[in-house]
């Protein structure tokens, strides 16, 4: 399939999505080696893994490029989180993680009927 059969892939061209799950293999690859945990992560407090129709994390993040400190925010898709060593990739970035407040079924118990 070419990129003019399907423009958009996850909201990207094919190049592009090729290249980020490039870089999410490389961070992967390099969990528990030298330079891991990533002094770059974003901090994210106040955060538990929401679902979607994949996990991911809600929270507030510190740090982030795109949303500023302290605003709520739903992570892209995780692929890997190490709640002892507080760290965790969703697919586009590395999050160090602070405070836990609970877990989806925590949330969703709390929501109003």
């Amino acid at each position: 399939m070419s990129d003019s059969d399907c423009s958009e892939w996850l909201g990207q061209g094919r190049e592009a999505l090729v290249a980020q799950l490039r870089r999410l293999a490389d961070d992967l690859e390099t969990i528990g080696r030298l330079n891991w945990p990533p002094s770059d992560a974003v901090y994210i407090n106040d955060w538990f893994v929401g679902r979607r129709a994949v996990s991911c994390l809600v929270g507030r993040p510190l740090g982030h490029p795109f949303i500023d400190n302290g605003h709520p925010m739903v992570s892209s898709e995780l692929f890997f989180m190490d709640v002892d060593h507080g760290y965790a990739r969703s697919f586009s970035r590395w999050y160090r993680l602070g405070t836990q407040i609970g877990d989806a079924d925590d949330h969703n118990r709390r929501r109003p009927q």
